[in-house]
């Protein structure tokens, strides 16, 4: 039942799902805590009636700054015991936790589907707000799961395209020379602007980039929802350049240049070429990216490395700024040919 967190599923809680399961439960929702390094149910809500219905009382069981998962019923009618019920795993991470309670649900995640059974649970959303749990939240999710095209990706293309002129309006500055060299205008095919968009609205969490030689573009590698970091970790190409992106902990947007030095040198300096233009690319069509790591070597690129980095990251952000409280005087330069000592007054 462990996971790589080591957080275990109590034995509380896999009774009380067993019982939820049951033909007679009137359960709904189970909330999921974790509480001393054990995953605990600590609070439920029941069936009063459609799943639409109740699920106006899922945002009262979240906490403003403590994340949970909630285990919540989608069958509207009880099905017989040991039927196919079915059930969706929502995993609430708000913006306020701290890192490390961001980071031990990010992980623990797949130990609640191992030990309740995977095959109960046919969805998966995740949140950082009330609002996100809500009828209304539940069917914006479903409306970007089930969607193969979303409506706003030619807005996005134009949006992307006016920035793009405006930025080569500009005065040129050292800036906009960099972002020239660098390859700001890279090209990207469809595929990849769609697990972009994807990975934007978080219905995906791990986006790889790959480049393609024969269209001299940027086209899409591949595309998952990745339990941990670990996974993300083994994701990652160790024998070719890439870019990667992956939501770690939920909240942080991670993006991963990786450059083995055994690649091959030509495909090592296309992404170290465009590395900047792809990132200014991408920022314009609304990918934050939080962290930045680099490495030549996957030895580099390990859950403690990346945690680490998102902890350095936040604590920077939350250090607060010293300003000294007097500021040097300037000092006019001496004129030339007059030295640049101090005078010294002869003793009377």
């Amino acid at each position: 039942m462990a996971h790589q967190s080591g957080i275990r599923v109590s034995a509380d809680l896999a009774a009380a799902f067993v019982d939820a399961l049951s033909s007679d439960s009137t359960v709904r929702a189970l909330k999921i805590s974790i509480v001393a390094e054990s995953l605990e149910a600590t609070s439920r809500a029941l069936i009063q009636g459609t799943l639409e219905d109740d699920f106006a009382q899922l945002p009262q069981l979240l906490d403003a700054s403590e994340p949970c998962y909630l285990a919540v019923r989608l069958d509207d009618t009880n099905e017989p015991s040991g039927g196919g019920s079915k059930w969706l795993l929502g995993t609430y991470v708000p913006d306020s936790a701290n890192v490390r309670a961001k980071m031990l649900y990010a992980s623990s995640k797949a130990a609640v589907t191992k030990a309740l059974g995977e095959s109960y649970f046919v969805d998966a959303i995740f949140g950082t707000t009330r609002e996100e749990f809500s009828a209304n939240g539940y069917r914006q999710h479903r409306r970007h799961v089930e969607s193969s095209a979303p409506l706003t990706e030619r807005e996005e293309e134009m949006q992307r395209v006016r920035q793009m002129e405006s930025l080569a309006a500009e005065t040129p500055t050292m800036d906009s020379r960099r972002q020239h060299v660098s390859g700001a205008t890279v090209a990207m095919d469809d595929e990849l602007r769609q697990a972009l968009s994807e990975y934007i609205r978080g219905s995906t969490n791990f986006v790889l980039v790959a480049w393609d030689a024969a269209t001299e573009s940027f086209c899409l590698s591949r595309k998952a929802w990745l339990e941990s970091s670990d996974d993300f970790v083994r994701a990652v190409p160790s024998d070719s350049p890439c870019y990667a992106f992956y939501w770690f902990g939920g909240s942080t947007s991670l993006f991963v240049y990786s450059c083995p030095t055994a690649s091959n040198v030509r495909q090592r300096m296309v992404y170290s070429s465009f590395k900047y233009g792809f990132l200014v690319t991408v920022k314009q069509m609304g990918v934050d990216v939080h962290v930045k790591m680099e490495v030549d070597s996957l030895d580099e690129l390990s859950s403690a490395a990346i945690a680490e980095e998102v902890e350095a990251k936040a604590a920077a952000e939350e250090a607060p700024r010293t300003v000294p409280t007097t500021q040097p005087k300037f000092k006019r330069p001496a004129p030339p040919g007059r030295p640049r000592t101090t005078p010294t007054l002869n003793p009377s």
